[in-house]
């Protein structure tokens, strides 16, 4: 019985531990423009199209089956724009459809995770090969 309990409790460290390394391997690179951000337009670039209903309902059954896309979802919410009075929009490439896709974040109070700056707006360009999302971009847009 004791000996039960111990072998579940090094099951459960030896999956906390694999999870976190996991995520980090998984975790999104931050590029330059990140660390010295410009001020950004809110405005979209005209090649993202919003998504049909038929592609929003694909589009997030690829982001929460895989672990990519879970780790994006995860990244919004670290940085406090996972929430319901956060409005959501999928949006499609023009020309790679949903194998690329732009999830828009937009939050009525400013968020992130830096007390010196925050931002309005994050957006998360999803890169999908056939079915699982291969890689993510996060994009934090400041408004002056």
């Amino acid at each position: 019985m004791i000996t039960q309990q111990i072998l579940r409790r090094w099951a459960s460290l030896a999956l906390g531990v694999g999870v976190l390394i996991a995520g980090a391997a998984l975790a999104p690179r931050v590029t330059q423009a990140e660390t010295n951000p410009a001020p950004a337009e809110t405005t979209l670039p005209e090649v993202w199209q919003p998504a049909s209903q038929a592609d929003q309902a694909l589009i997030w059954r690829f982001v929460l089956q895989s672990p990519m896309g879970v780790a994006a979802l995860n990244q919004l919410a670290i940085e406090g724009f996972i929430s319901p009075v956060c409005e959501k929009t999928l949006y499609t490439h023009e020309v790679y459809e949903s194998f690329q896709t732009l999830l828009r974040v937009q939050c009525p109070t400013p968020g992130g995770v830096s007390t010196a700056r925050a931002y309005d707006e994050m957006r998360v360009t999803f890169n999908r090969f056939e079915d699982t999302i291969e890689g993510f971009d996060v994009e934090r847009i400041y408004t002056d």
